[in-house]
């Protein structure tokens, strides 16, 4: 009968103490993206199409992230972002499973996402590790050369010539020792968490006005029934909406919030579930009052809530709130971004003080925002890339996030194909690929969403 070997442990008055062990080496590979969220699935297949070997390592049982385990629509910042985003949104549509949802945004089909995603990095001949998590990073000379990984196979390590952490949360990079800021500057405060849900019997061709019309009729029901539930914010722009999806009546709901809670902490994520889902619960019963949505019913809650901010790489450049007033560009930019000021803190909900009456320019995100400070070897993608807290709500949505994944696989191939540090890696040639592909600069983005 099968037997595993125990690890020898000892407690003491500080703790419990490891002994140390020898880790198996699982494989050796070009590259590793750290997440197969919009980021992740970006820069795999950027590496992958570069001909780097490239793994991805993702702690569910499928790739997408927050558009898939997180049931997150629309794909905000979807346009004109060229090559590998182009070609997902090109899939999707031909597909049936992408429509448009109101003046300027996309909604998708997630089962449709999920597989799509995976035919792609397929495709591209990515290798992916499923229901598996970073437990570490492996440093050597001020280089990352391979993380620590923990499943169902136990403790293993997987070796890389270039890391890329597209974990959201900035795992990776944490547990490599940069630095980080976590929260806005002046308190430490984070955005808040949410959990989407979806629901099925919306009326026919049903379109939102405004959040707060929706408000205003869910609070009209909630006083005209006698219902015994509050909602979890005030007034304002970012909540509730229910976006329509290709399925016809079928729509995922963002109204949930859990405010003030730390998305590093397993306990408030725990807690900030549990009240999301009875959140969800809540707002179909007040939905049912509105006339019109009589037959809408919940069908399911997304497997992971949504986390707005967490981690921010200290990098070689931060994008600060005044790059966004000014619409700055950069000659080593990798994509661009025309998205508000999107913060959910509920002191400033319905007040002209929301940041996102801010006026912004269309701006551009360098690629040293992408490169830490000291460590080599480790690139950063998506929302934990280097910035501060009021830029980050800008730049933070998927697309912007799947495009600044592309660039850091691009970026990648090149230092493992030419034998150069992340650092070396011409961030104007990097642009000037991605243009050659399709991919738009600021001179050619609008600021569609801005209030």
């Amino acid at each position: 009968m099968p037997k595993d070997p125990i690890h020898p442990k000892k407690r003491n008055a500080e703790g419990v103490m490891e002994s140390p062990r020898q880790l198996s080496v699982r494989d050796h590979y070009d590259v590793i993206v750290c997440g197969g969220g919009p980021a992740g699935v970006g820069a795999a297949l950027a590496a992958a199409r570069e001909g780097a070997r490239t793994l991805v390592i993702e702690q569910y049982g499928m790739l997408g992230g927050v558009w898939t385990a997180g049931l997150l629509n629309p794909f905000f910042e979807c346009g004109g972002r060229g090559w590998v985003v182009d070609d997902l949104v090109n899939r999707l549509t031909q597909e049936g499973a992408f429509r448009k949802w109101r003046a300027h945004d996309y909604c998708f089909d997630i089962e449709s996402m999920r597989r799509i995603l995976e035919q792609m990095l397929t495709e591209a001949g990515a290798d992916l590790l499923y229901y598996t998590r970073i437990a570490d990073s492996i440093i050597e000379d001020d280089k990352i050369c391979g993380v620590v990984i923990e499943s169902k196979a136990g403790r293993q390590a997987v070796m890389a010539e270039v890391v890329i952490d597209t974990t959201g949360d900035g795992d990776v990079l944490a547990r490599s020792g940069c630095e980080y800021n976590l929260g806005r500057e002046s308190d430490g405060h984070l955005q808040p968490m949410t959990l989407m849900f979806e629901v099925r019997g919306l009326p026919h061709d049903y379109e939102q006005e405004s959040s707060q019309v929706l408000y205003d009729q869910m609070m009209q029901a909630i006083k005209t029934h006698s219902l015994a539930y509050e909602l979890p914010y005030p007034r304002c722009g970012y909540a509730p909406w229910i976006m329509g999806t290709p399925s016809p009546g079928v729509g995922d709901v963002q109204s949930t919030h859990v405010f003030r809670m730390n998305p590093l902490d397993p306990a408030d994520l725990t807690r900030g579930t549990i009240d999301c889902r009875q959140q969800a619960a809540e707002t179909v019963e007040i939905l049912k009052r509105i006339p019109g949505f009589e037959q809408v019913e919940l069908t399911h809650t997304a497997s992971q809530i949504g986390i707005r901010e967490a981690r921010r790489l200290v990098g070689r450049y931060s994008m600060e709130l005044q790059d966004l007033i000014e619409g700055r560009r950069f000659e080593d930019a990798v994509t661009s971004c025309g998205f508000v000021i999107d913060v959910h803190h509920e002191e400033a909900a319905g007040k002209e003080v929301e940041m996102v009456h801010t006026r912004i320019k269309p701006y551009e995100i360098p690629y040293r925002s992408l490169i830490p400070q000291e460590l080599r070897g480790l690139l950063v993608a998506g929302r934990c890339i280097s910035g501060s807290h009021e830029a980050h709500a800008s730049y933070r949505v998927t697309g912007t996030a799947m495009a600044l994944g592309q660039a850091a696989g691009l970026a990648a191939a090149r230092a493992v194909r030419e034998k150069i540090e992340l650092v070396d890696v011409d961030g104007r040639a990097l642009r000037a690929t991605l243009q050659q592909r399709g991919a738009k600069f600021a001179d050619d983005v609008k600021v569609v969403h801005q209030s």
